[in-house]
């Protein structure tokens, strides 16, 4: 989200890449750590130095030091880029659109083959990241939350305080959809390779502005707006990697993120250099 909204390049690694001890957590069954750089090059760079087992993190993965610069190069023939039907283009602002699928067109015209997909269990999405992450944030802050409840905003001690009166059975069901959705997952990126998608369904708001008015006349509120289009990877640990496409006409950024398979960072590192090849970062980040 702050990647593509800056205009540069964002890097959510797979779950348990990179340890999160010392991170204040959020939802410890979603919290992922990850850089935000300049340049999809300096993503790679920065995340072989960040990867690695910590104990301290009982979600830390245990696999062996891997080399995530991307290859120099534009080839992409061979790659199946997939291209949701579902789910990341629904209520999405129309430059924002364009913008992504005119970035998937130039992957197409670096070789790579364009595959329709269905994401899969869409309608449960936003419930599951809710279910799992409103009680888990809940308990990590119970203690400060009944001492010093002053100390937080009222947004978020509202959302905290919801988090205690939510049933024990509701988050039990938001992990079994989660389960099911990975192997869903799974089996769709047995069919493509990556999947290329806007980051964020709009560019940045108006501060203080709380709800956007889609095209069809739905409100939706900005943050369940803006963590829609992450929620998946968030919910299966996917990859995901956000790289700038463009800009709207009021010159704010526009991303698009790159999905892929658990602990296929290099790929998708090595699309989005492709990409960022084809038209340089300088001209994609904001003016200076």
């Amino acid at each position: 989200m702050p990647a593509a909204l800056n205009g540069v390049v964002g890097l959510k690694p797979t779950y348990g890449l990179v340890p999160r001890h010392g991170v204040t957590s959020l939802s410890w069954s979603l919290d992922h750590v990850g850089p935000v750089t300049r340049t999809v090059e300096d993503a790679g760079l920065v995340l072989d130095a960040l990867a690695g087992h910590d104990p301290r993190d009982p979600a830390s993965l245990t696999t062996p030091p891997a080399d995530h610069r991307p290859t120099e190069g534009t080839d992409l023939t061979g790659l199946r880029i997939g291209v949701p039907r579902t789910w990341y283009f629904d209520h999405v602002d129309a430059e924002v659109e364009a913008a992504v699928r005119s970035a998937i067109d130039r992957l197409r015209s670096l070789g790579a083959r364009l595959v329709d997909v269905e994401i899969p269990m869409t309608r449960y999405i936003q419930a599951t990241q809710w279910g799992l992450m409103v009680p888990e944030a809940t308990a990590y802050h119970e203690s400060t939350l009944r001492t010093v409840p002053e100390l937080y905003q009222a947004d978020v001690r509202i959302l905290l305080e919801a988090g205690e009166l939510m049933p024990a059975g509701d988050y039990l069901r938001a992990q079994r959809s989660r389960t099911l959705m990975r192997q869903e997952w799974a089996t769709m990126l047995r069919e493509v390779d990556v999947i290329a998608a806007p980051t964020l369904p709009a560019t940045a708001v108006q501060a203080g502005q709380e709800a956007i008015t889609w095209s069809d006349g739905t409100v939706e509120g900005v943050s369940d707006a803006y963590v829609r289009l992450s929620a998946p990877a968030n919910i299966t640990g996917v990859p995901s990697l956000s790289v700038p496409v463009g800009h709207d006409t009021e010159g704010l950024p526009i991303g698009m993120q790159l999905l892929g398979r658990p602990l296929g960072e290099r790929l998708l590192l090595r699309v989005g250099h492709a990409y960022e090849q084809t038209r340089p970062a300088r001209e994609l980040a904001p003016a200076a």
